[in-house]
C-alpha cells in the first residue's frame, strides 16, 4: 500500500504557531497570577477564560496541522482518497484509470480518454488540504501512472504547485506576523514579571 500525503506549508508557519502557543501561554500565566495574588486593576485580563484559550488552541492546532487529516492510499488494484475529518472517502480503481491529469489544484483521474472541458473526473486528489502535497509520493503516483500500459497522463505544471518561488512570499508573510507577535507579547511578558518580582 502506497500514500499520497499532504505536509506543512513551510517552516516559518511552524514557527509561527510556536510563538502563537506561547503568546496563549504567556497570557494565561498572567491570568493565573492575577488570580492568586488577588490583585485588583488587571480585570481586563481576566476577560478570556481557560475555556476560551482552549478553545482557541484547539482551533490553531487544527488549522496548522489539519493537513493531518487528509491522504490518498492505493495498490495495484485501487486507490483511495480519505478525508478523515469527515469520516469520508471514495474509491477507484486503478485499472478503470484511462486518463490522469495533473493541474495546479490537484489530481483529476477519469475512466475514459478525452474527457470533455469542465466534466466532473471520476476520482478527485486536491493538492491543498490545509498544507501541500507531499513532492515525493506524488511524484512516485504520477511515474506509476506513466508506467501504466493504456493510461494517458498530462501534467500541467513544471514545479509541483506550493513549491514554487512564489511561496517563498508566504514565508515572509508568515515571518512579519510572528514579529508583530512577539512585539505584542512584551507588554504582558513585562506584567509578568513585574507581578511575579513584587510578590516574592
Amino acid at each position: 500500500m502506497y500514500k499520497i500525503s499532504y505536509t506543512y506549508t513551510n517552516k516559518a508557519k511552524i514557527v509561527m504557531y510556536l510563538m502563537l502557543v506561547a503568546a496563549g501561554i504567556l497570557r494565561l500565566v498572567l491570568v493565573t497570577e492575577i488570580k492568586v495574588y488577588n490583585i485588583e486593576g488587571y480585570e481586563v485580563y481576566l476577560l478570556p477564560t481557560y475555556l476560551y484559550y482552549f478553545v482557541l488552541f484547539a482551533i490553531l492546532t487544527g488549522i496548522f496541522f489539519g493537513y493531518k487529516f487528509f491522504y490518498s492510499l492505493y495498490d495495484e488494484n485501487m486507490i483511495t482518497y480519505c478525508n478523515v475529518l469527515f469520516n469520508r472517502s471514495k474509491s477507484m480503481a486503478m485499472d478503470d484509470i484511462k486518463f490522469a491529469d495533473f493541474g495546479r489544484k490537484g489530481v483529476a483521474l477519469y475512466d475514459h480518454i478525452n474527457p470533455e472541458k469542465g466534466e466532473k473526473p471520476t476520482l478527485y486528489l486536491p493538492f491543498f488540504r490545509l498544507g501541500i502535497p507531499e513532492a515525493i509520493s506524488v511524484n512516485n503516483f504520477f511515474e506509476r501512472l506513466l508506467d501504466k500500459k493504456g493510461v494517458v497522463v498530462k501534467k500541467r505544471f513544471v514545479i509541483l504547485p506550493g513549491y514554487s518561488k512564489l511561496w517563498s512570499i508566504l514565508s515572509l508573510i508568515y515571518a512579519f506576523i510572528t514579529f508583530c507577535i512577539m512585539i505584542v507579547c512584551l507588554q504582558p511578558l513585562y506584567t509578568v514579571i513585574i507581578l511575579y518580582m513584587s510578590h516574592h
